[in-house]
């Protein structure tokens, strides 16, 4: 659950500048689930959690479609349309061990992932085939017209895209709980629609998938969201708290939206070490309170700061907030054309290789000087 971001050897780690400043980070797994996880960047600062999200979005390598030859197409889209909407289907590579043939090389140290796309394909630019190979692209065919039997339109989804990769193919269910409803509703995996068919209309085109990066295009981008909070924190006077009145306790909790702050319960309540780890009684419960949404409380914590000033015998507010300048916490949720988890640890390659480079210029700068 706990991820030791800093560079072995190095002075420099991700948590900032050598000497003083130098800290080591670490990355501890809050939730993580099929394309979503949230996680805590702990020990660092914002410059760095600012350009752990940027790259998550913008250098992350992914596959997507880039060209589309159009044989024949009569359906009411143009044929930009369908070229873009074929673009920003994700494309899910699945590694098989002992089956699929990997790149070899000194420059993929930096994504040391055995599932990495770049361990299996190499940019187009840096490939030293004409115009595409099994190493550099992907082909995919698509020819559906309609069978004119009937009246009713024809939907054409990804599931009619004929990959010419078995390890690359598009994405259809996101989440595996998605498939789990489908399969409970008796629904059919149809696919992502990229366009539908009426009666004497057909579709015949093929497209070349290729690598690349968000930077260049929004269809690279392995998320749909990646964004980051500081973590707050959270100050009770819990004794005074449990000697108020319980609808003076009441009142609090009501004076943010519900699910904000709450009564103790036995999944809040952690015990000390030095307790023999014995849950609270219920009403023992309902003397404490505790922050049930880390990332509204803050929105809310002035009122909350005024109300319990006002319940205070010292005048002194029962709860008061504020937050962490080391500690973010981060949301993210991928699009499906690779495992959260590990669009998470590519963007820690990709930072640490930056920095790794970043470090050999400057020392050559440095020898050049001297």
């Amino acid at each position: 659950n706990e991820l030791k971001m800093q560079s072995s050897g190095s002075n420099v780690g991700l948590g900032g500048a050598s000497g003083k400043h130098n800290r080591k980070s670490s990355v501890v797994i809050r939730s993580l689930m099929d394309n979503e996880a949230q996680f805590e960047l702990r020990n660092s600062d914002t410059s760095v959690a600012n350009a752990l999200r940027r790259v998550m979005i913008s250098e992350v390598v992914t596959m997507a479609i880039d060209l589309v030859t159009f044989e024949e197409n009569s359906s009411v889209l143009n044929d930009e349309i369908i070229a873009h909407r074929l673009g920003l289907i994700p494309l899910k590579y699945s590694y098989r061990p002992g089956e699929t043939s990997l790149l070899e090389g000194n420059d993929l140290k930096i994504y040391p992932i055995d599932t990495d796309i770049r361990r299996r394909f190499r940019f187009t630019r840096d490939c030293d085939c004409d115009t595409h190979c099994a190493w550099c692209s992907v082909e995919f065919k698509l020819d559906i017209s309609h069978p004119g039997e009937d009246e009713d339109n024809i939907t054409v989804t990804t599931n009619d895209l004929i990959s010419g990769d078995p390890d690359v193919q598009p994405v259809n269910f996101s989440t595996n709980f998605e498939k789990e409803i489908a399969k409970s509703n008796n629904f059919k995996d149809k696919g992502i629609t990229i366009v539908k068919l009426g009666k004497g209309q057909k579709i015949k085109l093929s497209c070349l998938a290729k690598l690349g990066i968000g930077k260049e295009h929004a269809k690279w981008t392995p998320v749909a969201r990646s964004v980051f909070r500081p973590q707050p924190i959270i100050n009770f006077d819990h004794q005074a708290i449990s000697a108020l009145h319980q609808r003076q306790r009441l009142k609090i909790i009501q004076c943010a939206p519900k699910g904000v702050l709450g009564f103790l319960s036995d999944e809040d309540y952690i015990p000390p070490p030095d307790s023999p780890g014995t849950h609270l009684s219920r009403i023992e419960q309902q003397k404490y309170i505790v922050v049930k949404n880390e990332a509204a409380i803050l929105d809310y914590i002035e009122d909350v700061t005024i109300l319990t000033r006002a319940l205070s015998s010292t005048g002194k507010p029962l709860i008061h907030a504020t937050v962490s300048e080391t500690n973010f916490i981060f949301d993210v949720e991928a699009v499906g054309s690779m495992p959260v988890d590990e669009i998470i640890l590519c963007a820690i390659y990709a930072i640490k290789s930056k920095c790794e480079e970043l470090k050999g210029e400057l020392g050559a700068i440095e020898e050049d000087v001297n």
